[in-house]
Formats: structure tokens, sequence, C-alpha cells
């Protein structure tokens, strides 16, 4: 007899993690699903985090992850790893189908992390300051900024001549000259005063923002070419689940995040979005572990007003 959860909660980075503890504390059964075999997401990469309040010691992203995965399950939160979510069926009753078994809840929180892949750039993995993965969710923070598309598809070019219209300066990196730049796109870019970067592929992106620096490598000679920046732009494809979301009628934008409220509810009722699956600049962990918290909140609202 399958088990009936108040709340399912996909992904357990920094996000996932504090919505389960508020959950759990909240008195609401309470199930995480994790598709790695360790949670933590992206944060495990960090050797040393030095903004995360209460830690002026600074603290690695393996300790901060175990401190929270601790404090989620002694609050009575379960946590399945290794579960990767491939269905989702979100009327009255919520289900979530993953390779190994299928669950149900009254309430759904998406907390799977950003909704597209990166590039590989060392520096853009984990740090969301200044580095945008989807114009549309951050547009009010990167107009009239000097801005570096980079990405290997005709949609980077599309963002580029777009952006031209909102921002100060805005320059194409043809990520590795994946894109077939014929004639009359090159002309397009340069009508609309994009600068277009071709024969270079990144290698790491440094500094704080709004002095962010873009590192690329040319693809024969190998020199190096710095390049500053207020916001770098990583145009990359969406990772599968977000096809998942948006077969199960969960609106997102283009570039594959969750579209959502003030409060964390998307287009579906029932269902919440948090983090850096709803917003990339959102990307530190703070905030994540902030957002999480008040969609938990209000999941906790939604859960004891049905039920």
């Amino acid at each position: 007899m399958k088990i009936m959860y108040d709340v399912i909660i996909v992904g357990a980075g920094p996000t996932g993690l504090a919505a389960g503890i508020y959950s759990a504390f909240f008195g609401l059964r309470t199930l995480i699903l994790e598709s790695n075999k360790k949670a933590g997401g992206r944060v495990l990469k960090a050797r040393t985090i030095v903004n995360y309040p209460g830690f002026p010691e600074k603290v690695t992203g393996h300790k901060l992850v175990a401190k929270m995965v601790h404090q989620a399950e002694e609050a009575g939160a379960e946590l399945h790893t290794s579960e990767e979510v491939v269905n989702l069926s979100c009327k009255k009753r919520k289900c979530v189908e993953t390779k190994r078994d299928v669950y149900y809840s009254n309430a759904l929180i998406l907390a799977s992390g950003a909704g597209m892949t990166g590039l590989d750039l060392q520096g853009a993995t984990w740090i969301g300051d200044g580095v945008a993965y989807c114009r549309e969710c951050n547009e009010p923070l990167i107009r009239e900024m000097d801005i570096i598309v980079i990405g290997n598809t005709e949609r980077a070019v599309d963002e580029a001549i777009y952006l031209s219209k909102i921002a100060t300066h805005v320059r194409l990196v043809n990520y590795a000259n994946l894109i077939t730049m014929g004639t009359k796109v090159k002309e397009k870019l340069k009508k609309n005063g994009v600068e277009l970067i071709e024969d270079f592929v990144g290698e790491a992106v440094k500094g704080e923002p709004p002095h962010k620096q873009l590192v690329l490598r040319h693809l024969r000679s190998s020199e190096l070419r710095k390049l500053k920046t207020n916001i770098v732009l990583v145009i990359s494809p969406v990772v599968p689940f977000v096809s998942v979301l948006r077969r199960a009628g969960i609106a997102t934008h283009r570039a594959g995040c969750v579209i959502v409220d003030e409060f964390g509810r998307t287009n579906v009722e029932g269902v919440f979005a948090a983090g850096s699956c709803a917003s990339v600049m959102k990307d530190i962990i703070p905030s994540c572990v902030g957002d999480g918290t008040t969609v938990a909140a209000c999941a906790c609202l939604y859960v004891k007003h049905k039920t």
C-alpha cells in the first residue's frame, strides 16, 4: 500500500533540504527525492563557503550539507537518494514517479536546481552572482549592463539581438563555433550592435559583480583572452527534467526556469517551486535556503487548508 505524503520535495540541494526541514518541523509527512547518489547538489563542489550566516569561520560544502541532511531527518523528513523523477501527474493528488517507485502527496515542491546545463565554465557551476542562465527570469537585473552571451545554439543569437535593445553593450561568443554563422546572420548581429567573437571556447568566469571577467581560449593557438563585463549569460540546452515539468503542465520560461509568483506558486494548484529552478540569480546558498523555507511555509498553509 502506497504511503500518502503531505509534501514531496524534488531535489536535495540547499533549497530542498531547507524546505524539508521546515515542512517536517510544521508536522507534515515529508519526502525529499534526490536523483544523485548524495544530497547537496552543486554545493558539494564548494570547497569553502565564506558567506553563509552562522559560519564566520567558513565551512565546506560537504560539511554544510551533512548538517542540513541531519537536521531534516531529525525533524522527521524522509530522504531518498538515487531517485530520479521521470514523470509527474499534478491533479488534485500529486503523483511522482521515479525509476524506482511511485509516490503520492497533497503538495509538491520543486527544488531541482537550475533547469539548464552549464558549459563546464570554471566559476559558473554554482556561483550565481553575475552569471545568468535565463534572460527572461532576470531581465530587470540585466538592463543597461555590459553583457557577454556565451552559447552554442541559434537561441544564443536571438538572445543577443534581443539584449542589444536593453543593454549598453552585447558580445556573443560563438562557443566552439558550433553555430553556423552565415553572412545574413553576421550582418543582422552587426546591424544590432552585437559584437561577434568566434574561434574561442570558454575557460572560466572570475570576479565579483559588477566586475566579472570571462576567460576564453583560442581553439587553435590556445591563446587566452580575458574580457571584462557585468553579466555573463550562458545559453545552453535545458536538462531532461524540464521536459517532465512541461508534460505535467507546469509553465516554464524558454530556458527552463519554472514560472512562479511571489509565494513560489506555479500555474498548477498545489505545486510550488523555489531556488535556482525558479530563478538562477538566486543561485547563492543563503538565498536558496530562504526560498526553500518560504515555500515550505506556503505549502504547509495549502495542505492544512485543503485537508
